[in-house]
């Protein structure tokens, strides 16, 4: 399986980077946690068609994490799919989903596929979906008792791990060995509600049980490399700033 960062940006977006969002890709096809900027266009940067995209995982429903979908969509219609697509969500945003895909008005292009909403209750840990070796499993979020996700995919034996929006979370910490951590740290070390900075995430987290440790939903302006030189390098050596359009592969 491939990792791929398709934006690092916090909900500001940056100079240089889209809102984080992220892309698993393996061999049976691609899964999207979240739909940030110009879904299509990071697509083909990826030699990806739309018809690679099976499912997409939400996290939580603000606009950052969720404005990319009508756009896909689009590009899907124009690739002209039949085959289903699944949307994964907490189960009190599915009216919600339903009604903005409605505004979308997606009967009237008509879309040819099928959308699939499934739900989980982002309150109790739970696998959403598996198949072979690959299984996503999400677990409850600390992002200012907004209903949010956090992802742990296996593939394999190796696990990776995505924060999603949230402050150092003890349900990550007590996960057993994780290979790849995809943290936020929206700040360097100035404290934002409901958000991480580099600093808690660097002291709250055991790097001794992480093999890699990605930083994403990063600001401008950040002092980022200075708190990271300042670290120890038992930590610092495990940790890197998201990029985009980064892929790392989880084997």
């Amino acid at each position: 399986m491939d990792l791929i960062l398709l934006g690092t940006a916090c909900a500001a977006s940056g100079q240089e980077r889209d809102n984080t969002y992220l892309l698993l890709r393996e061999a049976s096809g691609s899964t999207l946690i979240d739909i940030g900027g110009n879904p299509l266009g990071k697509l083909k940067k990826l030699n990806l068609s739309t018809h690679d995209v099976k499912r997409v995982l939400f996290t939580h429903f603000h606009t950052d994490h969720i404005y990319g979908l009508p756009s896909l969509l689009w590009g899907m219609w124009i690739d002209k799919r039949t085959e289903p697509f699944d949307i994964y969500c907490e189960a009190a945003e599915k009216q919600w989903l339903e009604s903005w895909l409605s505004l979308m008005r997606t009967g009237e292009w008509p879309v040819a596929f099928e959308i699939r909403i499934h739900t989980f209750d982002w309150q109790t840990p739970s696998t959403v979906w598996e198949e072979g070796d690959v299984s996503l499993s999400v677990f409850p979020g600390l992002h200012g008792g907004v209903p949010t996700v956090g992802i742990r995919a296996v593939c394999g034996e190796k696990v990776l791990v995505y924060s999603a929006d949230t402050t150092p979370n003890p349900l990550i910490r007590g996960m057993g060995p994780i290979d790849v951590l995809v943290h936020e740290a929206t700040t360097a070390e100035q404290g934002l509600p409901a958000h991480s900075t580099l600093s808690e995430v660097a002291d709250y987290y055991d790097w001794s049980r992480v093999g890699q440790g990605i930083l994403v939903h990063l600001s401008d302006g950040e002092p980022y490399e200075a708190v990271m030189a300042q670290l120890p390098v038992s930590v610092s050596s495990k940790l890197t700033l998201g990029q985009d359009m980064a892929v790392i592969s989880i084997d």
